[in-house]
């Protein structure tokens, strides 16, 4: 029996993954696939708690299994696995062998898009999500993503995230000598998706992960990859002893984050170093049957809405002046709206807008007067009119404006 792989042993892991050859892959491109990934996956392990009761993990973008086998080998969780298929499949089957080894494994992994769909497992039913090497690949929208992470999580449950770290030295380098630094067109690549479509920095993403809700536990920039030659090597320990504490920059090639789901809700914020905010400001995608300020606001607050700002009892609360249009997403049957506002006067309109026809179908009407320094609950009618399972239409007029911090669809 050969000797069991050491997880601090690079060379024993590299000879430990080499062993599986599957079918698909030839042996060559495989070896210099895992020699390269070692440093990475090494590092990632090092992220990963190790529960003294066996835990319940998801892996996102799990083929082609190196970090799969080295979870399995090392740390004490039931692992789940997913991927993308082009040809529409919802589930794949792969086999893995090592003889050397004496080992066999069969994964099966479900297919999804992580950046659009919701993902197929029930809230609060996975102590650990492995989110590694993924976010770059991202075409639009990571806050999807983050956001079914948060869902599936448990209260406690840790996201291990990585990337590669955009302001990294290799990076400088290559800029310095004119050279681009985006990831060359991927032609002939068998996996869609596989070029880098945004890298990001170690400020941008640790933005990023926490104003969504998450708590960072630990992040660090990490060099995961021996210098080339002396000179490299010297410029690269100024940069990150000297560089960074000068600019508070962060230069090491790879980024790691271990954060963990609190009892906080999961928070939409779209920073603006991310997401241009004259573009956000046009975004409306509703999900759920309320919005409130601060949460989930930028999903379904439309035109019309100035930033958020502290209101009465310092809730978080938008104001608008004018019109200002919110959209909720009401899969049943709902007979009113409740808002929540302060400091003006005017009328709520609910309406149901028929995408076919263009047509706006009022369903309910009410006229306001709220106070300021304090908050007023409006209930505003919705009638049989409107067509469950459609965008619900909330029009607020308020000709000297009017804060808002939620809105309710119900009963």
């Amino acid at each position: 029996m050969t000797k069991p792989p050491d997880e601090k042993d690079a060379a024993s892991l590299q000879a430990y993954l080499n062993s599986f050859a599957p079918a698909q892959r030839a042996d060559d491109m495989r070896a210099q696939m895992i020699e390269g990934g070692v440093p990475l996956w090494r590092q990632i392990l090092e992220y990963v708690p190790n529960p003294a009761q066996r835990g319940r993990a998801l892996e996102l973008g799990s083929p082609p299994f190196n970090i799969s086998l080295l979870m399995q080998k090392f740390r004490n969780y039931d692992l789940l696995y997913s991927g993308s298929a082009a040809d529409g499949r919802t589930e794949i089957i792969s086999e893995m062998e090592s003889a050397a080894y004496d080992e066999r494994h069969e994964f099966r992994f479900t297919c999804f898009d992580v950046e659009g769909d919701r993902f197929p497992y029930d809230d609060n039913s996975f102590d650990l999500v492995i989110f590694c090497e993924v976010i770059e690949h991202l075409r639009e929208n990571p806050l999807h993503t983050l956001s079914e992470i948060h869902r599936i999580l448990r209260p406690g449950g840790a996201m291990i995230l990585t990337t590669p770290n955009v302001s990294r030295f290799d990076n400088l380098v290559n800029l310095g000598r004119g050279r681009n630094i985006y990831d060359p067109y991927h032609l002939g690549s068998p996996f869609s998706g596989s070029r880098h479509l945004r890298e990001y920095t170690f400020a941008e993403l640790h933005d990023l992960v926490t104003g969504c809700g998450f708590q960072i536990e630990r992040m660090q920039d990490h060099d995961i990859y021996p210098r080339r030659g002396v000179l490299h090597t010297a410029l690269n320990a100024g940069m990150n002893r000297v560089v960074a504490r000068l600019t508070g920059g962060h230069y090491r090639f790879h980024l790691f984050v271990r954060a963990r789901k609190t009892q906080e809700p999961f928070r939409w914020r779209y920073p603006e170093q991310i997401f241009a905010p004259d573009h956000i400001a046009l975004y409306s995608r509703p999900r759920d049957a309320y919005a409130i300020v601060g949460e989930n606001d930028a999903l379904h607050f439309a035109m019309g809405w100035n930033t958020n700002e502290a209101g009465p009892e310092g809730r978080p609360s938008r104001r608008a002046i004018g019109v200002g249009d919110i959209y909720l997403l009401c899969p049943d049957r709902v007979s009113q709206v409740t808002v929540t506002l302060a400091g003006g006067h005017g009328e709520i309109q609910t309406a149901h807008d028929r995408a076919a026809s263009g047509e706006f179908v009022l369903v309910g009407v009410t006229s306001f007067d709220a106070p300021e320094g304090g908050w007023t609950d409006v209930r505003v009618p919705v009638n049989d009119d409107f067509e469950p399972g459609n965008p619900l239409h909330v029009r607020i007029t308020a000709p000297d404006g009017v804060r808002v911090h939620s809105v309710h669809a119900g009963d």
